[in-house]
């Protein structure tokens, strides 16, 4: 048989014992796609939390205090120079007269009181930071801007920002790179077994003088095909979670942000049934690999030959 005709034999082959032995099919793509599925829901936790620590952050606003002589053509340019320093998202303008304005009127009294009263409140910017690691380069850089005379900062409170997205952040992957582990172990071991059951078929192959590579590859592709129905199936399932919880995740982090709206589930499918077949594919047909070396070497010279 040439080598091209082997080839697809063999990788028929793979896809019959797919069906051939459909309940550690069902098994292996039961257990992969419960790995898929938790690294998926940890994926759009993450990229959730992403979203609303970016609005937290934005409303993280720096105050930027302008001198009270500062001129109407000065300011402008102090608005410009601000939305041209780096980091910077957005700015908001608020005259001497609105800040004064709005400070009578929250004092709920009578605003004639306030007559003749010389206006004692400055200027100011209310200025959102992009990237809050930057925070403390970006109040340096606002503060040696001309005609700013002060600018009040929630530093503490940016650290605290930083120090969460970034522990958000690991976990998640840790997470996610544990069940990958996982999964290559479990579907690995499932393999296992369906070679453990056929066992008298390996041997067979083995006496007509069949090579490791002829036995391998069947098992390969089975591993890689249940990888990649683990996947399809797995998107299904985590679209399913998502857009049943989406309510209740939209009213949770809106009690912490009101700007913020819950991401977007299609945005990302390609981009995760991506990653799902990689892994699936990966984990199957790594893990059947393993597995068949492993085995061939265990039965010593009942089914194991060196020559490929």
């Amino acid at each position: 048989m040439k080598k091209g005709g082997s080839l697809s034999y063999l990788t028929k082959e793979g896809f019959r014992n797919v069906w051939m032995n459909r309940l550690m099919s069902i098994a292996s793509i039961a257990v992969l796609m419960a790995c898929l599925v938790m690294m998926g829901s940890a994926f759009m936790v993450l990229v959730n939390v992403e979203g609303i620590m970016k609005e937290i952050e934005a409303e993280n606003v720096v105050m930027v205090y302008l001198d009270m002589d500062t001129t109407d053509s000065e300011v402008k340019r102090v608005e410009q120079e601000i939305l041209e320093t780096p980091n910077v998202l957005r700015c908001k303008y608020t005259s001497k007269e609105t800040a004064f304005n709005e400070a009578v009127a929250d004092l709920e009294t009578d605003a004639t009181y306030f007559e003749g009263v010389e206006n004692p409140l400055p200027d100011l910017f209310e200025v959102s930071i992009s990237d809050m690691t930057k925070f403390e380069s970006t109040v340096e850089a606002l503060e040696r801007i001309e005609n700013v005379d002060l600018v009040r900062d929630n530093k503490e409170i940016a650290n605290v920002l930083v120090q969460i997205r970034s522990s958000i952040s690991y976990v998640s992957i840790g997470i996610i790179a544990v069940l990958l582990v996982i999964s290559l172990f479990i579907i690995s071991n499932t393999i296992r077994i369906t070679m453990f059951s056929r066992r008298l078929e390996i041997n067979i192959m083995k006496s007509v003088g069949a090579t490791n590579w002829f036995i391998r590859w069947p098992f390969v592709v089975e591993g890689m095909l249940l990888g990649v129905i683990s996947a399809v199936v797995s998107l299904g399932v985590v679209w399913g979670i998502y857009a049943l919880l989406e309510p209740t995740v939209s009213s949770l982090f809106g009690m912490i942000s009101k700007n913020f709206d819950v991401v977007s589930f299609t945005g990302y499918a390609l981009y995760i049934l991506a990653a799902f077949v990689v892994i699936g594919i990966l984990s199957g047909g790594i893990g059947s690999l393993i597995s068949i070396q492993k085995y061939l070497k265990e039965r010593g010279g009942v089914v194991y030959d060196e020559a490929e």
